[in-house]
């Protein structure tokens, strides 16, 4: 999923992951990612664009998606990486729900332009708007959690410019880079992995400037799942103290 590191009272080393939140800005660097535990044959040769085709196509008709999945944090400051499970909920086009944690100790909440981080066991949330008027470099990082859903063509080729496609028995991993500049300041490069058979999702990995990488590997995956209604919604009463926007208040929607 999502490692939050923000300005919740999250601890940034020991159990369970971190949003990285950077800058002025506050720039949540999240999502969602993983690299292939398998072996990979050369790329050499490979038709870049009838794969991307491929994926986009694969697309067209995805309303809905939730899966488990398995999270690996390797960070500069740790001399092993960090695992913790979680669960994901996305719709279409952008509302997504990451819980981190068993029991859930983080979660990320998108629907429209509005991004809500929870930690339940603190009672605190933190607001952002992701508006036209939000600093780029927060408005695109935050834009990468659906990077594994793209929309159509021109949308996906506005977004990132494709590195490379290394092919397996099973598997396509797709090397992107944000086109964005701030983006890239933060995450020059990130990877998408896809089972061969349906272009289905499998696994995210996002690379970091400061060469921490942060991995996802999904399993149990529901394609247009029934989501039950208000699972992209934060329902805080007055024990939670709620920050965001330059503002801090206790309770609140």
């Amino acid at each position: 999923m999502v490692s939050f590191r923000s300005n919740l009272g999250i601890p940034d080393s020991g159990g369970v992951g971190v949003i990285p939140v950077i800058g002025a800005g506050r720039i949540a660097l999240l999502f969602i990612v993983a690299i292939l535990d398998c072996g990979f044959g050369s790329a050499r040769g490979l038709d870049t664009n009838s794969v991307i085709a491929a994926w986009l196509g694969a697309q067209s008709n995805l309303i809905s998606w939730q899966a488990e999945f398995t999270q690996t944090r390797d960070l500069k400051a740790l001399t092993h990486p960090l695992t913790s499970d979680g669960k994901v909920w996305f719709q279409s086009p952008d509302s997504f729900r990451w819980e981190l944690g068993n029991p859930v100790q983080t979660v990320a909440l998108r629907q429209g332009s509005e991004l809500t981080l929870l930690v339940p066991r603190l009672r605190r949330a933190e607001k952002h708007a992701l508006t036209e008027g939000t600093p780029g470099p927060m408005r695109d990082a935050w834009g990468l959690f659906d990077a594994g859903f793209p929309r159509d063509a021109r949308e996906f080729h506005q977004r990132f410019e494709v590195l490379g496609i290394v092919e397996s028995e099973i598997r396509w991993w797709i090397r992107l880079r944000p086109k964005s500049r701030g983006a890239r300041k933060f995450l020059p490069e990130l990877g998408i992995g896809l089972a061969k058979a349906d272009y289905s999702l499998v696994s995210t990995e996002l690379r970091f400037a400061d060469g921490s990488r942060l991995k996802n590997d999904f399993r149990n995956a529901v394609r247009n799942p029934r989501l039950a209604s208000g699972i992209f919604t934060a329902e805080l009463d007055s024990s939670w103290k709620v920050t965001g926007g330059g503002n801090e208040k206790t309770g609140g929607k």
